[in-house]
């Protein structure tokens, strides 16, 4: 879905990509590579989107530095210093795409307010894709993958019963999600796709109840009523 949702950006589309360490998924898509593969929106090839990639560190390379210097001005922006909720909506605009693999959405302690910031930078009918290690998926067919250890990322409600991402991602005013648990991979993710259908967003808020630093961290949450 992803693959589609990008090539079907055209010139005037934005896309912004959270925790993009070296910038390089950008630098993929404005790739001559990136152009000869077989995907949906062939026809819009070489009419790409402006893209901002987002760090905490500055990670560019050469690379990066010699692909903006090909490009018009502002095609492609690298941001860094800050995290992404200290960005307002004027700083940043609004985007049709926005992503982040293992970026704040799985460092985050407030993952009610990065899911907001998220949906206030995201254009109606736009799509936010994401993923998460090591959790329960929508179907509960897994167990972590960790021995002796819990799921990195859990919910629970206030009667103290799970709530897995999925649900709560589905729970989310305003939007569809489509979940897929991808258990071939070590560790094993679950791929989120949070597309955007109107303005009266309201995410279910989440009371941070443990978090343990590691890549990714450990993370426990409460579901307010």
């Amino acid at each position: 879905e992803f693959d589609h949702a990008l090539a079907n950006l055209g010139p005037k589309d934005r896309w912004l990509d959270i925790g993009a360490g070296a910038g390089r998924a950008v630098l993929d898509y404005y790739s001559s590579k990136y152009d000869l593969m077989p995907l949906e929106g062939q026809e819009r090839r070489g009419k790409k989107a402006h893209a901002v990639a987002i760090s905490i560190e500055d990670r560019r390379t050469p690379l990066w530095q010699e692909t903006a210097a090909s490009l018009e001005a502002d095609k492609i922006r690298y941001l860094f210093g800050r995290r992404l909720g200290e960005y307002s909506l004027k700083d940043l605009g609004q985007f049709q795409v926005i992503t982040d693999v293992l970026g704040g959405f799985s460092y985050s302690l407030n993952l009610t307010l990065f899911m907001e910031k998220v949906l206030a930078l995201l254009d109606v009918r736009g799509s936010f894709f994401t993923v998460l290690q090591d959790v329960h998926s929508e179907d509960g067919t897994n167990r972590p993958f960790y021995p002796d250890s819990p799921f990195l990322t859990e919910i629970a409600n206030a009667g103290g019963s799970e709530v897995r991402v999925c649900s709560w991602l589905k729970s989310i005013a305003c939007a569809e999600v489509t979940c897929e648990f991808k258990e071939t991979l070590e560790p094993p993710i679950e791929a989120y796709r949070v597309r955007k259908v109107c303005n009266d967003v309201a995410v279910p808020v989440l009371a941070p109840l443990h978090y343990e630093a590691g890549t990714p961290p450990e993370r426990r949450y409460q579901l307010k009523n």
